[in-house]
């Protein structure tokens, strides 16, 4: 399996979930940078802040979540 070497990506993978519960999450350079319910606002302050950079971003659900394949 090839190796992931996308940062943002890593990031999330090591991400504490049970911090961030409930939330929205956005990446850039490796780091959280914003997090918060409003996804909309994060995104302002994200293209503000972040303008020539892709955020990774990610909604931390509440509980384990169980994805199952479609029929």
């Amino acid at each position: 399996m090839p190796q992931v070497k996308d940062k943002n990506f890593q990031a999330f993978t090591k991400l504490d979930r049970g911090k961030y519960k409930d939330n929205y999450v956005i990446i850039i350079d490796g780091k959280v940078r914003f997090w918060g319910r409003d996804i909309k606002r994060l995104l302002k302050k994200t293209k503000e802040k972040y303008p020539d950079k892709i955020p990774l971003v990610a909604k931390i659900p509440k509980e384990e979540v169980m994805v199952l394949p479609a029929p």
